[in-house]
């Protein structure tokens, strides 16, 4: 979320840098640079600079929330460092430690000036064209920063970018090379094509024999997949969440235990008049006394240099306290007397009062019913699935350890490795991909190992039965057969009319006069522009039907006909479309940017030449309990 807010630290420059830093982590490693620091509130040093664990945490926490809101899901930390999101938050600080540590050797400094202007002109700071300091002050407080941390931030960051753009002006790519890159790639073309629909030829019926050769032609296609036959037991914290009772008493006692989150404080809506002046603020406070309007005030004296913003509804929590003390103190309406800040002085106006409202127990019983229960089932789990496995490893069956803690044997009948039936269609509540993957890899005849898939469901299963591949028979596919056969033959009787149409299109007829010649039995189509690097799809043409208009030249008919999604077609090339200026510019910064990441992974080489990297695994292991990797 910080570097959200730093538009000079998200640019595509920076991003660049971040991800040829961490690509070379990924191939150089830093598990022999963990020396194994003592001091646990710092995660890692590079040169000279130490990387507190804070920020780790907090790059961790905002890659989690990201996927979170990707993936529309709950993402816990544990589940998110399994998946290596925090060993790239680690990385991606790493990364920019060394930047840092190369600037300070440069000797590249940053003023208190620099840094509070870029704070002043963040467009996100902003409100009605200035800086406000609630936005400010609510940034902070959500992103779990105090005010001096979050300007040193900014000052690496200005820092950073002073270094990184030393490399902007380096690389400039040649103007022959984008303008004929230009050129290729930003060309487009469009075509008239007259279309003999296959549909429309008549191929008969075929017989036997072309059945068979065209069943043995296509054996991959009519070839069923291997399917096996499973007994499969899985276990889920909702297979023993309905099961979970808890009484009354615990319920009412876990919401009185939460009545802060089911309550909602006392919100207040309010009106800010802001000047540097004093005495204008004070000309406004009596301006108010006399009748005028509060909203009004800011475009009558804005040549003062007055300026209206509304702020809310926001609770007293989220205002600085200087604040919220003045405005929880005036009623509905009320204007308060001139407040003084480090960005000038305030007059607030109370617009409107939401008082503080508690969601009632009945509201709630429910949630908390399921809370409670999902942590007993999740504690409750482990042992369930540990007697499974312990009456597994006492010789038992499959069926009889299953029985004996309350779980139900699924039987699974003709699978396969996609999950689907010997109909092609999924199985409804089948497996998952990662149990799937375990059955078709096991022996037939044995009992599996109990194991758990990422999401936490345990499983075990013994494969009954395997079908081995096999091409069908005629017999179960002749009707799949016949209408490919059709198809086919249809298809090359299009071409073969369409080579005869074309013959009669390069003595001299346009297509146009044999579409109207042979109306009813071909179709004129005309294309969109593509460019030559589309597929075809979005115009009805195929990629090989792209490739032969950007082989003909206007006014030309293709050398032969091209498929279609109709049929075949004859193609004439109707217009060349040059890229224009604004096209050729973006390619040549695509060519720039290439060219000034090569030279960022040398920047990169020699930073790791000069710069130790020393990460502290125990520092790191503090954030996990041991078992969350």
């Amino acid at each position: 979320m910080l570097d959200a807010m730093r538009k000079r630290a998200s640019s595509w420059f920076v991003r660049a840098l971040l991800l040829v830093l961490i690509a070379s982590f990924a191939v150089w490693g830093i598990g022999d640079l963990f020396l194994g620091r003592q001091d646990t509130q710092i995660a890692a040093t590079v040169g000279d600079i130490e990387v507190p664990l804070r920020e780790v945490d907090r790059a961790f926490e905002n890659d989690r929330q990201a996927l979170q809101e990707q993936f529309g899901t709950t993402i816990t930390r544990e589940q998110a460092a399994s998946m290596g999101l925090l060993n790239r938050a680690l990385q991606n600080v790493v990364a920019r430690a060394m930047v840092d540590q190369h600037r300070r050797d440069l000797g590249l400094g940053v003023s208190d000036a620099e840094v509070a202007a870029a704070i002043r002109q963040d467009p996100f700071f902003q409100s009605a064209g200035s800086f406000d300091r609630f936005r400010f002050e609510g940034f902070l407080r959500s992103a779990g920063l105090s005010e001096a941390q979050f300007v040193e931030s900014m000052r690496r960051d200005i820092g950073r970018n002073r270094v990184l753009d030393t490399f902007s002006g380096l690389v400039e790519a040649p103007a022959p090379l984008t303008e004929r890159l230009g050129a290729y790639r930003g060309e487009r073309r469009a075509a008239t094509l007259l279309v003999v629909p296959r549909a429309e030829m008549p191929v008969g019926e075929p017989d036997e024999a072309a059945l068979r050769a065209l069943l043995e032609e296509e054996a991959q296609r009519f070839t069923a997949p291997e399917f096996r036959d499973v007994s499969l037991v899985t276990l889920t914290t909702d297979d023993i969440l309905d099961e979970i009772e808890i009484d009354e008493t615990r319920l009412r006692s876990e919401y009185d235990a939460r009545r802060d989150f089911y309550t909602r404080d006392e919100r207040r809506r309010v009106g800010q008049l802001l000047a540097s002046d004093r005495a204008v603020v004070e000309a406004a406070r009596a301006a108010l006394d006399e009748g005028a309007v509060f909203a009004d005030l800011a475009s009558e004296m804005a040549a003062d240099g007055l300026a209206y913003s509304t702020l809310g509804p926001t609770t007293s929590a989220d205002l600085p306290p200087e604040f919220a003390e003045v405005i929880f103190a005036l009623d509905e309406g009320e204007v308060s007397q001139p407040v003084e800040s480090l960005f000038g002085w305030h007059l607030f106006r109370v617009i409107a009062i939401e008082p503080e409202a508690v969601q009632p127990f009945e509201a709630v019983r429910d949630d908390i019913h399921r809370d409670l229960a999902l942590d007993l089932a999740i504690d409750q789990l482990p042992q369930l699935a540990a007697g499974l496995d312990d009456g597994i490893a006492a010789g038992e069956s499959l069926e009889d350890a299953a029985a004996a803690v309350g779980l139900e044997v699924t039987e699974l009948d003709a699978v396969d490795a996609q999950g689907r039936g010997p109909n092609g269609q999924l199985l409804r509540d089948g497996p998952s991909a990662d149990i799937l993957a375990a059955i078709f890899s096991a022996p037939v005849g044995e009992t599996s190992l109990l194991e758990e898939t990422p999401a936490g469901q345990f499983y075990i299963f013994r494969v009954n039965d395997v079908q081995e591949p096999v091409l069908q028979p005629l017999e179960a596919v002749r009707d799949e057969v016949a209408e490919l056969w059709r198809a086919r033959e249809q298809d090359r009787a299009a071409a073969a009319r369409a080579l005869r149409i074309m013959a009669d299109a390069r003595a001299g007829r346009t297509l146009e006069a044999i579409a109207a010649e042979l109306a009813g039995e071909v179709l004129l189509r005309t294309t969109e522009p593509v460019t030559r690097r589309a597929s075809g799809a979005e115009v009805g043409l195929t990629p090989e039907a792209v490739a032969a208009m950007f082989r003909t030249r206007v006014g030309e008919l293709a050398r032969e006909p091209v498929a279609t999604s109709e049929g075949q077609a004859i193609l004439r090339t109707d217009r060349v479309i040059v890229p224009d200026a604004a096209e050729t510019a973006a390619i040549a910064e695509q060519v720039q940017a290439a060219m000034r990441n090569d030279l960022l992974v040398q920047y990169e080489n020699a930073l790791r030449n000069r710069y130790p990297v020393e990460v502290n695994n125990a520092a790191i292991a503090t954030l996990f309990p041991a078992d969350a990797f």
